[in-house]
């Protein structure tokens, strides 16, 4: 047992100090690297006739670490994409990755998390969990013709007021005329200085959609630069002057760490409780991440952009996902870390009862949660019958108004959901136990195997310890655990 244990921390100390490959001391590549950046505040802008800002000031400390030439160009960022894709001794920064970009260039990061958040008056006492919340808040101010905008009339938001730019959207929020704002985390403090408005007046209350901003590399640049510009990054997440340049530029802003953890409200399993994550999986991976000195920087989001962040960058860690056949080869999985059973639920009184999924596709409407499992579940077995809502609450809320007959959900989860909806779970009855799957952490594909590999073994140590089951036990003290105790071979 002290062999295994000191193995692993051996294992725990190689990963986690970036040294597993080792990039070579910086020798053959003397031309300078061209970097190109356009004007985007406070990331990167022309001041007293230099590039300054945050991503600069990042990329020139790289610079220096790896003792890389560099040369850096303000232009306009069609002229900087094209060379990025073509010239060697390349990059481009700061480069929000994207799936239709991943595989044309080389990636330093993340430098940058830009959100696009909820902002309330500070001390107004609005507390956001999820989108159907924010429905329910209000007026939400926004500019009119912006992305934010467009995504939540995608949403299905009715409760918007809109102004001709980002000055008039606070001017509303200011005069009580809107509840929330929603802009970005790095757009939003310069339109408060220009408008002579303390920072510290307005309060993040939910993200609704986040991406990273990368270096990308031309591929004709050396893999071994950009390995080196890599292992410098994450030398500087270590070292803390990351953390410090990012709260300089960004304060009150979490900086991205070497690995980002993402969550959603699904209580008891992961929830938000006095402004922190919290819940059983919530608390194993917050465990999991002491014990390998692992930042727990968790950040709740909405399952749609949790998932997606995971689906696309590498050293994501999602929590907690459904092991399913469709999403087997798409992440790296570490668990199980729970287990529940997946109910279509109708009406109480609805005279609804059902034999067999074969019965449930004869019913009008069944309301399911986008990209959730249990809507994967059903569209797999060639259901076509299914309302998709990206919020559970409206699934609730769909069935006890009449517009399903049935709607999905697990059985551990569906109590607070129809809390938060606003009913009681006496106005529901199960009218068909679909499936019995248990849930995992899910760590994206491109993360080091060997990453995926520690995670599990402190899993199963937490398991042989006792931690794992008095965690769980904390927030569902009779649950039957005999099958999650079992650790990997």
């Amino acid at each position: 047992m002290r062999t295994r244990i000191l193995a692993l921390a051996m294992l725990a100390a190689v990963i986690l100090s970036g040294c597993a490959v080792q990039p070579p001391a910086a020798a053959k590549e003397t031309a300078a690297l061209r970097l190109y950046t356009e004007e985007y505040p406070p990331l990167n802008f022309m001041a007293a006739g230099e590039v300054s800002g945050l991503a600069t000031e990042v990329v020139r400390a790289l610079a220096t670490r790896t003792a890389t030439p560099v040369e850096i160009r303000l232009t306009d960022w069609d002229e900087g994409y094209q060379a990025a894709l073509q010239r060697p001794d390349t990059a481009l920064y700061a480069t929000v990755m994207t799936p239709a970009r991943k595989g044309s260039f080389q990636w330093v990061g993340p430098l940058a998390v830009l959100d696009t958040n909820f902002y309330a008056l500070k001390g107004a006492g609005i507390r956001i969990a999820d989108l159907d919340a924010a429905r329910q808040v209000g007026k939400i101010a926004t500019v009119a013709g912006y992305y934010s905008e467009q995504v939540l009339r995608q949403e299905g938001f009715s409760n918007l007021v809109t102004s001709a730019d980002e000055a008039g959207m606070l001017a509303r929020l200011l005069a009580g005329e809107a509840q929330l704002l929603v802009s970005s985390n790095t757009a939003l403090p310069a339109v408060l200085r220009r408008a002579g408005v303390d920072p510290a007046a307005l309060e993040k209350v939910f993200t609704l959609s986040t991406d990273l901003a990368y270096v990308a590399f031309s591929p004709a640049t050396s893999a071994g630069l950009v390995a080196r510009w890599q292992a410098a990054l994450d030398g500087m997440k270590r070292d803390g002057s990351f953390r410090h340049l990012y709260a300089r530029w960004l304060p009150g802003e979490s900086a991205p760490g070497i690995y980002q953890l993402v969550t959603e409200e699904y209580p008891p399993v992961t929830f938000v409780e006095d402004g922190r994550p919290a819940g059983f999986v919530t608390d194993v991976v917050r465990e999991i991440a002491r014990r390998l000195g692992v930042a727990d920087d968790i950040r709740t989001t909405s399952w749609k952009n949790a998932y997606g962040m995971a689906r696309l960058h590498p050293n994501v860690v999602l929590f907690s996902a459904e092991r399913t056949p469709a999403r087997e080869a798409l992440f790296q999985w570490v668990g199980p870390v729970g287990e529940n059973s997946a109910v279509l639920y109708a009406r109480k009184g609805a005279g609804i009862r059902l034999a067999s999924l074969d019965e449930a596709r004869q019913v009008g409407a069944i309301a399911t949660t986008t990209n959730w499992f249990t809507e994967q579940y059903l569209k797999e077995r060639g259901f076509r019958n299914l309302v998709s809502a990206p919020d559970p609450v409206d699934n609730v809320r769909q069935l006890l108004r009449g517009e399903a007959e049935l709607s999905i959900f697990t059985d551990i989860t569906v109590p607070a959901l129809v809390r938060t909806a606003g009913h009681d779970m006496a106005e529901l009855e199960p009218a068909l136990t679909v499936s019995r799957t248990r849930f995992y952490i899910a760590l994206s594909r491109d993360t080091p195997a060997e990453v995926a590999r520690a995670w599990q073994a402190t899993l199963d140590d937490m398991k042989r310890d006792g931690s794992f089951e008095r965690i769980y036990r904390a927030y569902l003290p009779d649950a039957d655990l005999d099958g999650l105790l079992a650790t990997a071979p």
